[in-house]
């Protein structure tokens, strides 16, 4: 595959980010846009995440028609901040505008665009993919749990930054609210993949999400959820669930 890396100014969030791509080789001789992943990293990463610990290139270079972004959004948990900038719109809305001009060979059709991330990244594809349907038409949630259900004990202050004072469950980052409003909708409903390792010490958080999905009526999302055996929070737990998300969404193996 080619590595490409890029420093952009994002008018959105008024400052200059880092994305890395993964492309095919010789992707001119392609006869239609490629396919994309955008992914998203964990709370203590960045765009260099999943090209260090997973085998993205391996997977990705598997196909001629695949390309992969790695998206960085500092510590934002990918949301438009309550106090900082407007971390969803970025990722949702103008970044995908910024690529596509640089790259003319990304695909444009919401089928051909799948977001995906792990824990933070996780939370993040639910909560930027629920938003921007008419953009990605599959999501990949991976050690994702909703923020709505998670312990701020000793970090307010953080809970309070990034999603604001009150409630999270009655807000718009709780996740499990927007699948709610998805799902009874009549509008556009994205693929949504799901997982986490069988010792993930947030797997309680996971396994909540997943059975709420699973009690939407003629199953809305066409919803999977992959329990990786023997593996925690961790990058083999990433590394499995990538590769099984990739498989689905290029070869149709569910």
């Amino acid at each position: 595959m080619t590595f490409m890396q890029f420093h952009i100014h994002s008018a959105v969030l008024q400052m200059g980010m880092d994305v890395w791509a993964l492309l095919p080789d010789h992707p001119e001789k392609l006869q239609k846009p490629m396919k994309v992943l955008w992914l998203l990293h964990g709370g203590s990463g960045d765009q260099t995440a999943w090209l260090h610990n997973t085998r993205i290139q391996e997977y990705a270079g598997a196909y001629e028609d695949l390309a992969v972004i790695l998206v960085n959004a500092n510590q934002s948990c990918f949301v438009n901040m309550a106090e900082g900038p407007r971390y969803a719109d970025y990722v949702g809305k103008e970044l995908p505008d910024i690529m596509r001009r640089l790259l003319p060979c990304l695909s444009t059709k919401r089928e051909d665009n799948w977001i995906s991330g792990f824990s933070n990244g996780g939370y993040g594809c639910l909560h930027v993919g629920l938003r921007n349907l008419e953009t990605f038409g599959a999501i990949g949630a991976y050690g994702a749990g909703d923020k709505a259900d998670a312990n701020f004990e000793g970090r307010m202050r953080d809970k309070e930054r990034l999603f604001g004072k009150g409630n999270i469950k009655e807000s718009e980052y709780c996740v499990r609210k927007a699948l709610r409003e998805v799902a009874a909708g009549d509008g556009l409903k994205p693929i949504i993949d799901h997982g986490c390792g069988e010792f993930d010490p947030w797997r309680d958080m996971n396994e909540m999400m997943r059975d709420m999905v699973q009690t939407f009526p003629d199953d809305p999302f066409q919803y999977h959820f992959t329990m990786v055996p023997g593996e925690g929070h961790n990058s083999n737990a990433m590394d499995v669930l990538v590769k099984r998300f990739i498989k689905r969404m290029m070869d149709g193996e569910v």
